[in-house]
């Protein structure tokens, strides 16, 4: 009798989860809005269930819930427009200062070393290009202006794709708001005829949706603190455009890592910018990461559930992963789906292996 292949279990496992992998890639464009708008539908379920307890259809809790979310945000943005011009108008200003705190000045040495090295190098060139014939023709047209059309062309097309896409999130949420626990009995019939699996199914479905309910609850509310001190400490600190800086703080300090370094390195080079002073400027980007720190150690951990917490390492090579996946999106929506990952593996019998692998 022959003896069973051995290894063919964990290569089976291996292939699927590479196909896996390359299909979340290959229809990013399908799956973003879709898991944006399950995500949001989570964290708006609430809501709308306590609506209807209160005797208020569900149809109609959606529909002003969603519209007072879509008012709020568009005089949000009313209210910021001008922040949010000067921010733009100063980025020039913010880039000519970084430059030349990165790049030597022109009298220095090294910077008239650098000119003199380049200088070797173009009179280093072959003789028969040196001695080419000096072309008196005007010049033709240069391809700026056909860049510039095409910067323009990209810049409406990325405009009107993010509109796209956002119509999607916002129907999409809308009607998962107004079906409310019908996915879940179906998923709970389709388990199975027995009770006991039926039973079991249903406390699975809950056990996640309580866990990642809980998830998002937790990343609004440290959204909120981060961007309100960021605000009064950049406002304290004469920082200009404190407002949209503090909403840009509390947005992407739910990107583990990164979100923190990048809103501290744009106050360094703001920071640079508006004072000229190199020691103003460290100051506003460390405290600015100061609170993120601060907030890291001392709020999340506390308010987030044993089931939520994952190793650092899982956490960082998480984002990496679903950044090589899904790219900037995937940054922003990397915690929400390893979440996701460590919800269905705790419940799971066969996944417990994995979840034993990203708890701490």
């Amino acid at each position: 009798m022959p003896r069973p292949a051995v290894g063919l279990a964990p290569a089976v496992w291996i292939v699927a989860v590479v196909a896996i992998v390359f299909l979340l890639r290959a229809a990013s464009q399908l799956l973003i809005p879709i898991v944006v708008a399950v995500l949001i539908s989570y964290a708006l379920e609430p809501v709308v269930a306590w609506m209807a307890r209160q005797h208020i259809p569900r149809t109609a809790g959606a529909g002003l819930l969603l519209a007072l979310l879509l008012g709020l945000s568009g005089w949000g943005a009313y209210s910021l427009r001008d922040d949010a011009r000067q921010a733009i108008e100063a980025l020039p200003e913010t880039v000519r200062r970084a430059r030349e705190l990165v790049w030597p000045q022109s009298g220095s040495s090294l910077g008239r070393q650098v000119r003199q090295a380049a200088e070797e190098l173009r009179g280093s060139e072959p003789a028969d290009q040196a001695k080419k014939p000096v072309n008196t023709e005007p010049p033709q047209e240069t391809p700026a202006a056909g860049s510039m059309s095409e910067w323009v062309q990209r810049g409406v097309g990325s405009v009107l794709a993010l509109a796209g896409h956002m119509t999607v999130v916002f129907f999409l949420v809308f009607f998962l708001l107004i079906s409310g626990d019908h996915f879940r009995k179906r998923i709970v019939e389709i388990a199975g005829t027995r009770l006991d699996r039926r039973q079991i199914t249903a406390t699975i479905i809950d056990d996640i949706n309580a866990q990642i309910q809980r998830f998002l609850l937790v990343q609004v509310v440290t959204a909120a603190v981060v961007a309100l001190a960021t605000w009064m400490i950049l406002a304290w600190m004469g920082v200009a455009q404190a407002t949209v800086w503090g909403i840009l703080a509390g947005v992407f300090n739910s990107i583990p890592y990164f979100g923190p370094i990048i809103v501290s390195g744009g106050l360094l080079l703001v920071g640079l910018a508006q004072s000229g002073d190199l020691m103003h400027a460290i100051k506003v980007s460390g405290a600015v990461l100061v609170i993120t720190s601060l907030e890291g150690w001392l709020l999340t951990p506390p308010l987030l559930g044993k089931a939520e917490r994952m190793h650092v390492v899982v956490v960082f090579l998480g984002v990496l992963l679903w950044t090589w996946i899904w790219g900037p999106w995937g940054t922003i929506l990397a915690v929400p789906m390893l979440v996701i990952v460590k919800s269905v593996a705790d419940r799971v019998d066969v996944l417990k292996p994995v979840s034993r692998l990203m708890a701490p």
